[in-house]
């Protein structure tokens, strides 16, 4: 039986080149970037949103109802004993 060290193919020179590295660094960067950016541009339009939720949740523009006020017993009327 050979050992597994023997059996492991060797890692292809093409792949361990430095020209290839900085080629896939290259194009790996442009989606980083974007991805930051946007995930920046979504956190401001949710915190937006936040803000415009509190303004309608806050009461200030929302019109004053008119509640019907109960008739309570006068207090002389409580004790009729």
């Amino acid at each position: 039986m050979e050992s597994p060290e023997k059996s492991s193919k060797p890692i292809p020179s093409a792949v361990l080149n430095p020209i290839s590295l900085e080629l896939l660094v290259s194009l790996a960067t442009g989606p980083l970037l974007l991805g930051l950016v946007g995930g920046k541009v979504i956190s401001e339009v949710f915190r937006d949103i936040g803000q415009l939720s509190e303004e309608v949740f806050r009461g200030d523009r929302l019109p004053l109802l008119k509640f019907p006020i109960p008739s309570t017993p006068a207090p002389d009327t409580l004790n009729n004993d």
